[in-house]
């Protein structure tokens, strides 16, 4: 490393090509203009970068700023160690990048670039992560995108709304169709019926009491809400289409199902309300390991 002029910022010590020897990763930063954040991995005296392909993202590198955050496991499942680097850029952006032995180098597995943040999350309860990708949030609701890995690559599963802040209580936003919708389904994903019954329009709310409503939800475990847009909209009143994956515990089994919902709002003096919905059922499916 001194002889490369390299001084890390953070190393590591990991079996990262299954060979049964441990190699040396690190990270370290390069005093360019933005500087770049670089990483390697020293195996015995074999140096191999760990940097994006040449072109537009070459020239940031992993990042603009000293970092030492890494991980070394095998996050996909695949059975082969994985190597994970965030980074960071001028413009308050998170970085991802995920390389992996592949024989002759660390290959790009996959580079990420989340606004508002980037995270891995186990959300399916087997032996993988998924990557989480936020867009900057409005009124603290985030757009968060899926990706998990196909076998070859990270491929686009689920976009949705979630809160930014993961603390409780959270203030429903109820200034746009859009914004009630997505508090009325992140608040049946908080469990907390009450505040989604109230985001009901008053007439809703008086075709059936609170109580013969909410036992709907009773098996409820999850609910998700994701490819909103606005259909038609006039003064007073809207109608928004969306995809909805709810998660309910049928008898035991933990049971998926995916819905195309059309509701219809209307603009009250406290804010959009959910009236009335059209729903149909599009698909339906067990999930074997539930996180």
């Amino acid at each position: 490393m001194g002889t490369r002029g390299v001084a890390p910022l953070c190393l590591r010590q990991h079996d990262t090509d299954l060979d049964g020897e441990l190699e040396w990763v690190g990270l370290y930063l390069r005093s360019t203009e933005p500087p770049q954040l670089l990483g390697f991995v020293l195996d015995g005296n074999a140096w191999y970068d760990l940097c994006p392909p040449a072109g537009e993202d070459e020239a940031r590198g992993l990042g603009a700023y000293p970092a030492c955050e890494l991980e070394t496991r095998d996050i996909n499942g695949d059975g082969r160690i994985e190597i994970v680097v965030w980074g960071r850029v001028e413009t308050n952006t998170d970085l991802l990048h995920i390389f992996s032995w592949d024989g002759t180098r660390y290959a790009l597995l996959g580079i990420f670039e989340g606004p508002g943040g980037v995270r891995l999350a186990n959300e399916t309860g087997d032996t993988s992560d998924q990557v989480l990708v936020r867009l900057r949030p409005e009124n603290g609701i985030a757009w968060e995108i899926v990706y998990a890995w196909d076998g070859t690559d990270y491929a686009w599963v689920w976009d949705r709304y979630t809160w930014f802040y993961p603390y409780r209580p959270h203030a429903y936003v109820d200034d746009s169709p859009l914004h009630a919708l997505a508090s009325f389904y992140l608040a049946l994903a908080d469990r907390d019926l009450p505040g989604a019954f109230g985001l009901l329009s008053p007439a809703a709310q008086a075709a059936r009491s609170y109580d013969d409503w909410a036992v709907g939800f009773s098996t409820t475990l999850d609910v998700e809400v994701g490819a909103p847009r606005v259909v038609s909209q006039e003064e007073g009143w809207a109608r928004v289409a969306a995809q909805v994956q709810a998660v309910d515990n049928v008898n035991g089994r933990v049971v998926t199902t995916l819905y195309d919902v059309e509701w219809q709002l209307i603009d009250t003096e406290a804010g959009w309300r959910l009236d009335s919905a059209a729903v149909d059922m599009l698909d339906q499916w067990e999930m074997p390991y539930y996180p």
